[in-house]
């Protein structure tokens, strides 16, 4: 009888073609006359349109030939791959020139884009119609969702499943003559009792362990109808936090959308805040590319029907720079032509008139109250200083257009730029070197949260401790202070609204055009020293106050770690001594005991 072999051995398939390859088992080829000739396998790759049958007469000489081919076939793969690939740089490459084109025609039709749209604000359309929606997990305080409950695509818990109860056990039903014939003829013929005590044991066991069971069943039901509860509970629970989610959402689009109504009402009848409102819902409503800063500040002056817009301008290198893209085979990279310095300087002013007069536009003919004779647009950047590593801001173009002048422009053949001369706008020369310029109209000085000095310096003398002062005196001693520091070149400081949070204290105005801008000023009567977080504090706030500099004045000192975060920034920190100083400058005196002032300062309390 012929030796019957296992035809098997191990092999390995290269990384790259895993999962592509089939390899049949190996297998015995005969001739005609039915004598083994040689071995066999079959590989496939299906993907690669690949097949081979591979033979040998040494059955594990089959194991080197496998591999050899899977190493061609790997390096034919990775061929294919680098050319789907490179065909799919190439087709990229066409992608990204068409977007950079895009990008750049955008840019170009910043002004022409406007005129084909209505610029008065639809106010159903910005009315609030959105419905409410949750993610499951804000329903549950320990963020985790039951797995029971199901929800509908608005995160509405809908239900949940119950556990099913187990089967109610099945009673045994013992019969006499199946214990019976569990004996012999004999035993059934002379033990007639003992076969009748067995059955009577058998019943009384079958009892007891359906007693058992049935007790058993009893707890699991209850044991499942506590778990039941849980579940209902935890579902109720989620769907009342749904509904008063529901409820608060519903209730606050509600509010925004009724006071639409309300300023449209009050735009009507030309309130000057509701047409403040009213301007800005234009602007807001107006489409620019992401990397713009969509920024402003907008106010409306009653009296000479004027509107006046700070607007955020793009810095220059917030536009794109690239003019198109080049895929170069050899090295398999993609390379990028940047725009000439020349095309970027023409682009950057195009983009910057052409936002001008575009907002301009926009305001007028949105005016349908007709309550404007007049916009104002001062545009102004922010950027990092290159020299100092500092981002400032900077007035760099304002214009006043008058309406009845504006309104007869056929804006679709104009060129920004020279629309912009022809009002006599101010400008530098060259847009993209950022030169400041002073607006020729600004923004009004007053300020809600302003409110009337009162004189508390006239008070002092070497008696009075300023670390014990009300700390809304001190603010007020603050300001004074500072009034007298800027009034010899006209400046002008308003002291706000009393809070004691740590916000603005004071605002200064300093008309110095190079020195000069919107000062923040915040007091701290402090005890202890003056920690980092207040420091950071004033920059954010001379941030979003869009000024120029921060002054933090104390009574005690600050630490090293609130020096080193003012000593690159537009911050100047104060402390006792310097306060005692300028004090003394402006003919006045007072002390400072940061020992005696928190003694009377606890004795308050």
């Amino acid at each position: 009888m012929a030796e019957v072999r296992t035809l098997n051995f191990d092999y390995n398939i290269p990384d790259l073609l895993t999962d592509k390859i089939e390899v049949s088992d190996p297998y015995q080829n005969y001739n005609s006359r039915g004598n083994p000739t040689s071995f066999g396998v079959d590989l496939d790759f299906h993907e690669m349109h690949l097949s081979k049958t591979l033979k040998s007469s040494e059955f594990y000489l089959l194991r080197g030939k496998i591999e050899d081919t899977l190493r061609t076939w790997e390096s034919k793969y990775q061929r294919h791959l680098d050319k789907i690939h490179k065909e799919n740089r190439a087709e990229h490459v066409d992608e990204l020139n068409q977007e950079a084109k895009e990008a750049i025609e955008s840019l170009n039709n910043i002004l022409s884009h406007t005129l084909s749209v209505d610029d008065t604000v639809d106010w159903d359309v910005i009315k609030r119609k959105d419905a409410f929606r949750v993610k499951p997990v804000k329903l549950f305080n320990d963020g985790n969702v039951p797995v029971f409950i199901k929800f509908n695509s608005y995160g509405r818990p809908t239900e949940f499943q119950k556990i099913l109860p187990p089967a109610k056990p099945i009673s045994e039903k013992i019969q006499f003559e199946k214990v019976k014939n569990e004996y012999g003829f004999f035993s059934r013929l002379f033990l007639g009792r003992k076969i009748k005590k067995d059955f009577d044991n058998s019943v009384i066991q079958s009892k007891k362990r359906e007693e058992q069971a049935i007790k058993q069943w009893e707890k699991q039901i209850a044991k499942t109808g506590q778990a039941n509860v849980y579940r209902e509970r935890l579902f109720n629970q989620a769907l009342a936090k749904f509904d008063n989610k529901k409820k608060k959402f519903e209730e606050e689009k509600q509010r925004e959308n009724n006071a639409l109504e309300s300023i449209k009402a009050r735009y009507i009848e030309k309130d000057p805040k509701a047409i403040e409102e009213y301007c800005d819902l234009v602007l807001n409503s107006s489409q620019y590319p992401d990397y713009f800063p969509h920024n402003w500040v907008l106010e409306y002056r009653e009296d000479s029907r004027i509107a006046v817009v700070e607007y955020d301008l793009p810095a220059p290198d917030q536009l794109p720079t690239v003019e198109f893209y080049k895929y170069i085979k050899s090295r398999d990279e993609v390379s990028e032509k940047a725009l000439t310095q020349a095309a970027l300087k023409k682009l950057y002013d195009s983009v910057i008139y052409q936002i001008c007069i575009r907002t301009i536009h926009e305001l007028f003919e949105a005016d349908v109250v007709n309550a404007l004779d007049a916009v104002g647009f001062n545009g102004l950047v922010t950027n990092t200083n290159l020299a100092t590593g500092i981002e400032d801001t900077k007035f760099i173009m304002s214009i006043m257009a008058n309406k009845d002048q504006f309104m007869v422009f056929d804006l679709a053949r104009v060129d920004p730029k020279a629309t912009f001369k022809h009002m006599k706008g101010v400008a530098a020369f060259s847009l993209v070197n950022l030169t400041p310029i002073p607006p020729i109209l600004q923004l009004d000085k007053s300020d809600k949260r302003f409110i009337s000095g009162r004189n508390v310096v006239g008070n002092l003398d070497d008696s009075v401790n300023l670390a014990a002062m009300h700390w809304e005196d001190f603010e007020h001693l603050v300001r004074e202070l500072f009034e007298k520091e800027f009034t010899s070149n006209g400046g002008e400081v308003k002291v706000t609204q009393a809070s004691a949070d740590g916000g603005v204290d004071a605002i200064a105005f300093d008309p110095d055009p190079i020195r000069g801008g919107k000062i923040v000023i915040q007091a701290k009567r402090y005890t202890n020293v003056v920690g980092v977080a207040a420091v950071r504090d004033l920059y954010g706030t001379v941030m979003n106050e869009g000024a120029t500099k921060g002054v933090l004045v104390t009574t005690s000192d600050y630490g090293k770690d609130s020096y080193e975060f003012a000593k690159d920034k537009p911050l100047t920190l104060l402390n006792g001594s310097n306060l005692l100083s300028l004090l003394e400058k402006h003919g006045h005196k007072a002390r400072i005991n940061v020992t005696e002032a928190k003694k009377i300062l606890n004795a308050q309390k």
